[in-house]
């Protein structure tokens, strides 16, 4: 008796050490990786995390419900990482506020991480990710509008794209919101 339940024990060591073992060389193949949460900190975390493994991100969507979605695919070096900002309100002004901040580090909005979540408790968040190079070579500014009357909207994106802006995404939830773009001289780190 006592011999099978060593052996069982065995047995399952081994087993366990070859499926663990088969991961780390399945990780080491995958072209793409898929985060989901519904908290953007963690988000966060789990971004910068597969990042510093070589990948990129590629695209983000919201789920069913307050889930959010973001694929990356593995192009960067772990020597070279592209780092990410992801930014999350429910404030029009702070999102424009934390665009620029954000872009004077260095990063770039990815228009195809734009996204309006719903909040576990009710509302709607915007959630954009910024992603910062190995090495900074062109910085951007945003000029971020919102309005539900499409006729301010006409407006004030000509009035922009008069100042240089081009327009880069747009996400609505109950208004829209455009986001512009420009190149702007690059910034020495302070």
């Amino acid at each position: 008796m006592k011999n099978r339940i060593f052996i069982s024990a065995l047995l399952v060591l081994v087993t366990s050490c070859f499926c663990f073992g088969q991961n780390d060389n399945a990780d080491a193949d995958l072209k793409y990786k898929l985060l989901a949460t519904t908290k953007t900190s963690t988000m966060q975390k789990e971004i910068n995390e597969t990042a510093a493994q070589g990948f990129r991100i590629l695209v983000g969507a919201p789920t069913s419900g307050s889930e959010m979605a973001v694929f990356l695919y593995r192009e960067g070096t772990v020597e070279e990482p592209y780092t990410y900002k992801l930014l999350a309100t429910t404030r029009t002004g702070t999102m424009q506020k934390e665009l620029n901040e954000i872009a004077d580090a260095g990063y770039r909005l990815i228009p195809s991480t734009m996204i309006a979540k719903a909040q576990l408790f009710g509302g709607v968040e915007i959630v954009m990710i910024m992603e910062r190079p190995p090495k900074v070579t062109k910085q951007y500014e945003y000029k971020l509008l919102a309005t539900s009357r499409t006729s301010t909207l006409q407006k004030e994106v000509t009035e922009a794209k008069e100042a240089g802006f081009v327009i880069i995404g747009m996400v609505s939830r109950g208004e829209h919101m455009v986001v512009m773009e420009r190149e702007s001289a690059i910034k020495s780190p302070e």
